[in-house]
């Protein structure tokens, strides 16, 4: 019988297929956890209709003033977010930081640690705050 595994296993994102054995490309462990993070990310609140609360709060912000401020609300909040809708993780630190101003880069790395093994990563979420605006 085949242990299940608390990680997980799920559609890889963005989806694709095996044409050869006619089936979704599939993702387990470390790697769901990873896209996981990408789709909170990348989800706004509201987003879902099942699910109208699951969504990263940081497209919320996209007119705010960019400050340290605004910055520490940023990671605190995310970091809420994470917590809430990933359980196979304890979040050791979040951290945002104006990557490249001109751009309008925001910077957003999360430490994190996978509850089964103890395993420690981290991942960086850029965020353009001026994409779309056509701000030259």
């Amino acid at each position: 019988m085949e242990e299940k595994s608390f990680l997980g296993k799920g559609w890889g994102f963005p989806p694709t297929f095996d044409k050869k054995n006619a089936e979704v490309v599939m993702v387990s462990k470390e790697e769901d956890i990873r896209q996981s993070l990408q789709i909170f990310f990348q989800t706004k609140i509201g987003e879902r209709i099942m699910r109208s609360d699951y969504g990263c709060v940081i497209h919320d912000y996209l007119f705010d003033r960019v400050d340290e401020s605004f910055l520490g609300k940023l990671a605190f909040e995310i970091k809420q977010g994470i917590r809430r809708y990933e359980p196979r993780i304890i979040v050791h630190d979040v951290s945002a930081i104006k990557s490249n101003t001109l751009e309008g880069l925001i910077s957003v790395e999360i430490n994190y640690e996978i509850h089964s093994n103890n395993v420690r990563d981290n991942i960086v979420f850029p965020f353009y705050i001026n994409e779309g605006t056509e701000i030259k």
